[in-house]
């Protein structure tokens, strides 16, 4: 129901429930055009992936090579995903690679795709050797989603104030929702680099050629730009969704015209 509210002196029309609703449908498609960009790196990295499959045997010598020679191998073990395919289809099919921490296993298909071995023992380095708190930053990567998720929802609520109302915490948080998700999901971003960088380094120290080095680095880029893009477009998502949604349920201003006799 539209009605009228007062804050400072102004008075304020607020907004119907048809009013929210368009702003919810506008926000909704200005989100999923957003995160569509995120196919882009994606589909780059993929391909990247799929490329170096002919050098796979070369890549999984080296790879069991690292492991053995870092030292890994006493608590760390590689786990064939080409295997499970009931319990990992992603990683079995070729196209993913995990580190589990709790179990402290790399799951990938070994018969194609060990060139992102190298990238999941930095992610086993991270968790199990690494100073400076570079740890933290891989068990910040739960929390720095479920902030995420969290903004996305602070993005998409009504607005019952005015813009010029006084400001609250939870009014600051909606204001800067798309800066914490952006910022939420950056300790993931850096973690990813910190992994990729070792292991890039792993592969080196092992013997690995340069050509294979060089393609690693190539692959590593492609896949940490999935990353770097997913928080700076899920920043932007969130940034519009606030902004639409602003601008379709904050209450608005009546403007009054006034008359003079003597103007």
């Amino acid at each position: 129901m539209v009605r009228s509210v007062y804050y400072n002196g102004n008075e304020y029309r607020t907004r119907s429930a048809e009013e929210y609703y368009l702003g919810y449908f506008l926000a909704s498609i200005a989100s999923g055009a957003i995160m569509k960009g995120l196919s882009l790196t994606g589909d780059s990295f993929q391909k990247e992936l799929v490329k170096e499959q002919s050098n796979n045997p070369i890549y999984r010598e080296y790879l069991y090579k690292s492991l053995e020679q870092s030292g890994l191998d006493k608590s760390v073990s590689i786990v064939p995903a080409q295997h499970l395919s009931h319990m990992f289809p992603a990683e079995a099919a070729g196209k993913n690679a995990c580190y589990i921490p709790k179990a402290n296993q790399i799951v990938l298909n070994t018969d194609k795709i060990s060139h992102a071995g190298f990238h999941e023992m930095g992610h086993a380095l991270n968790h199990l050797q690494s100073k400076f708190g570079v740890k933290y930053l891989q068990k910040m990567r739960g929390a720095g989603y479920a902030i995420a998720g969290i903004m996305e929802f602070f993005a998409v609520l009504s607005r019952s104030k005015p813009k010029d109302a006084k400001r609250n915490p939870i009014d600051v948080i909606e204001d800067n929702c798309g800066k914490i998700t952006f910022l939420a999901l950056l300790p993931t971003v850096a973690e990813e680099a910190i992994a990729s960088y070792r292991g890039v380094k792993l592969a080196k120290k092992s013997g690995l050629a340069q050509p294979y080095t060089k393609n690693l680095n190539k692959l590593y880029i492609k896949a940490l730009s999935t990353y770097g893009g997913y928080a700076a477009l899920a920043g932007l998502s969130v940034y519009a969704t606030r902004k639409i949604m602003d601008y379709f349920s904050r209450p608005k201003k009546i403007e009054r015209t006034e008359f003079s006799l003597f103007g």
